[in-house]
């Protein structure tokens, strides 16, 4: 109900108060979800998919704030809209937020009680900017991932 929300989002920003005040997390409620959003910078490299070092312990808070709910955890990114340049394995920004969200998926699972069946993930590119992509810090704001927990 509406106490194990409000609890559960007060514990999760306890948890990465250090995170939200460098500007590498914001945790925001929206009715009964929690949206946990993470900042590209620190996470992955551009163009590439797979997670950077720095990026694990933010994750494993995550996972730890999260894993005793039984919500269901979707797992969203996105990218600016800036075309991708080339690369092999990447055709579009929708297969480079789709492989993001996957791989922090993945590393959730494997480094947190989280129960598989709780997860999912999703890639949705440039369609959900947060801020106008005009500037050079209006697309680094629009590159991130979002960890979306349903109140359960």
């Amino acid at each position: 109900g509406e106490q194990a929300v409000a609890d559960q989002y007060d514990k999760i920003r306890a948890r990465l108060s250090n995170e939200i005040a460098q500007g590498l997390a914001e945790v925001e409620r929206d009715g009964d979800k929690i949206i946990v959003r993470l900042a590209e910078r620190g996470s992955f490299r551009s163009g590439y998919a797979e997670l950077q070092p720095s990026f694990k312990p933010l994750l494993d808070k995550v996972g730890q704030s999260i894993a005793d709910g039984s919500g269901l955890i979707t797992i969203e990114g996105h990218t600016d809209n800036i075309p991708m340049a080339f690369s092999e394995r990447f055709r579009s920004n929708w297969d480079l937020s789709a492989a993001r969200s996957a791989a922090v998926a993945d590393y959730l699972l494997d480094s947190s009680a989280i129960e598989d069946g709780r997860v999912s993930v999703t890639g949705l590119a440039d369609t959900k900017p947060l801020v106008s992509n005009e500037s050079p810090a209006g697309r680094s704001k629009n590159r991130r991932i979002e960890v979306i927990i349903e109140g359960s």
